[in-house]
């Protein structure tokens, strides 16, 4: 096999194997209402919203958005806990994979950032 060709395979392998390939990445919003760590072997902190696009957040619509926080209990988990303990509409910037390995989560998306939007104050 020559050493193009062997470079090619290892450097496709690499890649297969650490689940580097981005297929999708950018932003929801919605209010958080899980977060819990899971797993049989290794334990992963995963999350579900509900989409906004109504007030609140409401989930009239249903529409819910499965992610994974990471293995560790870290700042980004100590946020999403906040945020669904108060019931805080966030804004999440999140990536997906288009494989993952069985630590990595249990789900292909990962979120890279939690923003907690702030409450507007209604004047009556």
């Amino acid at each position: 096999m020559s050493k193009t060709i062997r470079f090619f395979l290892m450097t496709f392998l690499a890649c297969f194997l650490t689940g580097c390939w981005t297929v999708k990445s950018g932003q929801k919003s919605g209010v958080i209402i899980k977060v819990a760590k899971e797993g049989v072997l290794w334990g992963t902190y995963e999350g579900e919203m509900i989409l906004g696009g109504l007030e609140n957040a409401s989930g009239a619509s249903s529409r819910t958005f499965d992610f994974t926080l990471g293995q560790f209990h870290s700042d980004l988990t100590k946020t999403a806990q906040y945020a669904m303990e108060n019931n805080q509409h966030v804004v999440l910037s999140y990536h997906c994979e288009a494989f993952i390995m069985p630590w990595s989560g249990e789900t292909k998306c990962f979120v890279d950032n939690i923003h907690i939007l702030s409450q507007k104050k209604v004047n009556r």
